[in-house]
């Protein structure tokens, strides 16, 4: 799960063989990026987005409708109906 995350600016200075762009599309387990449309530190056009774009499937974007880091409710919401969807509920017995 990555929340509120993009690629800084600076990241294009870094060489490629340390550089955390080169990695993204690497992972690959299920994620869950959750990002605020209007976050002031990670835009979500510039730096967010293109985060998306670079990692490889099975993946899933969530977008709220405010700043960097949506509200505390919003986020276990989500991230709960994904835990639901992706591995799966947990049974109790």
């Amino acid at each position: 799960m990555l929340v509120g995350a993009g690629l800084p600016a600076w990241y294009a200075r870094w060489i490629p063989e340390a550089n955390p762009i080169n990695f993204s599309a690497h992972i690959r387990g299920p994620k869950l990026m959750i990002q605020g449309r209007y976050g002031e530190d990670t835009p979500f056009k510039t730096r967010a987005e293109p985060l998306f774009k670079l990692m490889a499937d099975p993946k899933r974007l969530v977008v709220c409708e405010g700043g960097h880091i949506p509200p505390l409710e919003f986020l276990m919401s989500t991230l709960n109906a994904w835990l639901d969807d992706t591995p799966g509920a947990v049974k109790r017995e």
